[in-house]
């Protein structure tokens, strides 16, 4: 019996030693100032079939560079979904969520800059883009690095 234990403990001890090191989690937080998008405006018509998104993007290393695009839909244009929009440097794109209901939605924009390889996913509630006013104070995101 007192083969079997030391056995026993000897295999418990190989398999704890044998056991894989996990790797250490690689950041994606870029090492660059937060962009500050600002004056972020979302403007729609009575209808909801038209709304003009207007913002600056500035990531504090070089000039703000200005975005505007218009959005066209059937219906609900403040939430239709944007795809690859060029505003300058930057594709954005955007998409609305009402998970935790109509009340609560927000939608969440993409600004990429490719040729950096950085990304940051501004998001703004409907509340917060009512009325076609200015969201004050401006919010700042720190990029993050794309690795593809």
């Amino acid at each position: 019996m007192h083969f079997s234990k030391t056995a026993l403990l000897s295999l418990l001890a190989a398999a704890v030693s044998a056991a894989p090191v996990p790797e250490e989690a690689q950041s994606m937080v870029a090492a660059v100032p937060q962009w500050t998008i600002t004056n972020f405006k979302r403007t729609c018509n009575a209808e909801d079939t038209s709304c003009t998104v207007e913002f600056g993007v500035d990531t504090h290393l070089a000039a703000a560079t200005p975005c505007s695009y218009v959005v066209n839909a059937a219906s609900r244009a403040s939430r239709a979904r944007v795809d690859d929009v060029t505003c300058g440097p930057y594709k954005v794109s955007s998409g609305w969520d009402g998970h935790w209901g109509d009340e609560n939605g927000f939608t969440t924009w993409a600004v990429v800059d490719f040729a950096q390889r950085l990304i940051v996913w501004p998001a703004y509630t409907d509340k917060q883009l009512a009325n076609g006013q200015v969201v004050k104070p401006d919010l700042s995101f720190q990029p993050q690095s794309i690795s593809w």
